[in-house]
């Protein structure tokens, strides 16, 4: 793949406004939680639950075909996701400009997310034929072809590029975690239950008029993200040679060879995997699970209450958590979270059918959760170093690739086991008059197993992952030696010039 030069970001009016060499903090509050955290409130509300809701419950599609329209398609279009991740994260490799690699295809994707997301709710009715293309065309647009490709696998590469002070990285990784999660959760697991999907119901006019407000988010979350945000490990000149020519990119071929050749590496991805599919199995089944295992239909309160206590501790977690990551360590703080994880899955299953016993249940879970829900993104960025310590070059592009197909490959394999287990026990759509009461019992066994009993099971594989996942203490010395490769590689290249 040939250079990409975008000359338009050398224009003073593209230009970071964070000027020092340190990271302070309105680049870590503005540029890495509060712009990314406007994104994330998008995805929420079409990434994980509510699109399969209006899907189901709005257009009726879990009837199409049998229920294979709603299983297959979104699987399916994870193929095409995962090779537009790898063309996205080559390009951005290819990348050239003052402004960085990976921080102009944030700004760019920002409209273009908030077009393809109003499309996916601006389905017309009347023909299966039509509506089936549209719904199809729209999904692989927002999740697929440009806009969340584009602007995931570059938000991933800015925190490994944002600097190598590993304290201040780990900052920077816990205040993206908090705008991905927290902020967003705030807004579309307890206000979106609560107050807006009763007045929606199964009206279409209504879902387009709120998600498009909600989609036009992303264009304000992506500049405040750009223009406060600067990619230094880019700025040092690894990406041009004496002669001020582009330097050749890392291949894609030798990229995997480096990722592969850590064990590291090949285990924070494995912990991603993992969690992104439970979480998101777990996420996406919940709105079913609160209409028709513990409330009723959208009552307003059922859901809400099991975002607001069950997930409490999701915030002020985030204090108890910082100062036990500085004094223990991450590894620590890894294992014991998983333990307790398990325990609340154990304490879902057995209490399911109990509104008081799943809140009890889910407030010791996102407990259990708080290291890999804030601190994954600054261990992946360790293990790059790991990957270039071993190799030599630095794996931003692909890890990144990898690191955004497992977020949508995770999500539309979700979704379509979610579906498929919904058709296969007789889930029973609601209609616009005369509402169905209740599930049959096969319906709701299935959803308290999406809900509890898979990340429960995955908890247990990841206290085993982390365990092993010793690479913290190796940090400082891998580190020093790569700053002496550097520095030993600038005098040779001074000498022979």
């Amino acid at each position: 793949m040939k250079t990409i030069y975008l000359k338009s970001f050398e224009k003073p009016a593209f230009a970071s406004r964070v000027k020092t060499e340190e990271v302070h903090y309105p680049e870590r509050w503005l540029g890495y939680c509060i712009g990314p955290a406007l994104v994330a409130a998008l995805y929420a509300a079409v990434g994980q639950t509510y699109l399969n809701v209006f899907y189901t419950d709005v257009l009726g599609l879990n009837a199409l075909a049998g229920g294979l329209f709603l299983t297959l398609m979104p699987i399916l279009s994870k193929i095409v996701d995962a090779v537009t991740n790898i063309v996205m994260g080559r390009i951005v490799d290819n990348t050239k400009s003052s402004s960085g690699k990976a921080r102009p295809w944030v700004l760019i994707s920002g409209p273009v997310m908030a077009v393809t997301a109003i499309l996916l709710f601006a389905v017309p009715r009347g023909s299966w034929l039509i509506t089936a293309l549209w719904v199809t065309c729209s999904y692989n647009l927002f999740f697929a072809i440009s806009s969340y490709t584009m602007y995931n696998l570059s938000n991933v590469c800015m925190v490994a590029l944002s600097t190598r002070d590993g304290k201040a990285r780990d900052k920077i990784a816990m205040a993206s975690s908090i705008g991905f999660n927290m902020v967003p959760g705030l807004i579309i697991s307890v206000i979106f239950p609560s107050l807006v999907l009763p007045v929606m119901g199964v009206d279409q006019t209504k879902w387009m008029i709120v998600m498009t407000v909600i989609a036009l988010l992303a264009i304000p979350g992506t500049l405040l993200q750009y223009y406060f945000s600067r990619e230094r490990i880019t700025e040092e000149g690894e990406e041009t040679e004496e002669d001020g020519s582009a330097k050749e990119v890392v291949s894609l071929k030798d990229q995997i060879k480096g990722c592969l050749s850590s064990k590291y590496w090949i285990m924070i991805i494995l912990v991603l995997i993992l969690y992104y599919l439970y979480n998101n199995l777990s996420v996406t089944s919940m709105v079913y699970y609160s209409n028709w295992v513990l409330g009723s239909y959208n009552d307003g309160y059922t859901l809400s209450l099991l975002n607001i206590i069950g997930q409490a501790m999701l915030g002020p977690g985030v204090l108890i958590l910082w100062p036990l990551v500085s004094k223990i360590g991450k590894q620590k703080v890894y294992v014991a979270g998983s333990v307790i994880a398990v325990l609340g899955g154990l304490l879902g299953i057995f209490g399911a059918r109990s509104l008081p016993m799943s809140l009890v249940a889910l407030t010791v879970r996102s407990i259990g959760t708080l290291p890999i829900t804030y601190v994954t993104l600054s261990m992946l960025a360790d293990s790059l170093d790991h990957v270039e310590w071993k190799s030599g070059y630095r794996c931003d592009g692909f890890s990144s690739s990898v690191y955004s197909i497992i977020i949508t490959v995770s999500a539309g394999v979700a979704t379509g086991i979610l579906n498929l287990g919904l058709s296969i026990t007789g889930y029973i759509a609601p209609a616009t008059e005369g509402i169905v009461s209740a599930q049959p019992v096969a319906v709701q066994n299935f959803l308290i197993i999406c809900m509890y009993g898979v990340p429960m099971v995955c908890s247990v594989i990841l206290f085993v992952i982390f365990a092993q996942f010793d690479l913290e203490k190796k940090l400082p010395q891998m580190k020093e030696e790569i700053a002496i490769r550097r520095q030993d590689k600038h005098e040779q290249q001074t000498e022979e010039s």
